[in-house]
């Protein structure tokens, strides 16, 4: 049984500009979830979203290395799950960002179902969420404040 979530997206934005979509608590929240992030080794941190089934709607972080434009990784508790989430980035040729992508640690049947969820989401943020975020900050027309689109779509949905 598969234990972890593997993902590996190539984008036209320096390394950089992706760097700051992960690390930067608003850029972040945009495209993953609300939070208190701090690019800090050691910061506790929470992510937080629509409860739902056996989940309070919090995922408990703790940041675990910090190599600045290379590789990001925080634990990720919430629900049935305590993960360890990996960023790594590499510069591509043409001045773009290989990112790849890395949650492991999902044991038990429980996990394997979030796992299975979460896969689903990753690949929706990656493809969608994300490249619209690194967009933004490319053209100058992020806005830290604006509420994310799919956040706007659960709060509806209650």
């Amino acid at each position: 049984m598969k234990r972890s979530i593997d993902r590996e997206v190539t984008y036209p934005h320096p390394p950089e500009r992706v760097w700051r979509a992960l690390t930067d608590a608003k850029a972040l929240g945009q495209w993953l979830m609300p939070n208190d992030f701090e690019p800090t080794v050691g910061h506790a941190f929470q992510f937080r979203t629509k409860p739902g089934p056996g989940f309070d709607g919090i995922v408990d972080c703790k940041v675990l290395e910090v190599s600045p434009h290379e590789r990001l990784s925080y634990s990720w508790r919430g629900g049935p799950i305590d993960t360890v989430v990996t960023f790594e980035l590499t510069a591509t040729a043409d001045g773009g960002t290989k990112l790849r992508f890395h949650q492991t640690g999902f044991r038990g049947l429980r996990a394997s179902m979030v796992r299975l969820i979460l896969g689903a989401g990753f690949k929706r943020m990656f493809k969608g969420y994300l490249p619209t975020v690194l967009g933004q900050l490319a053209d100058g027309s992020f806005d830290p404040e604006a509420t994310p689109e799919f956040v706007d779509c659960r709060k509806k949905a209650s």
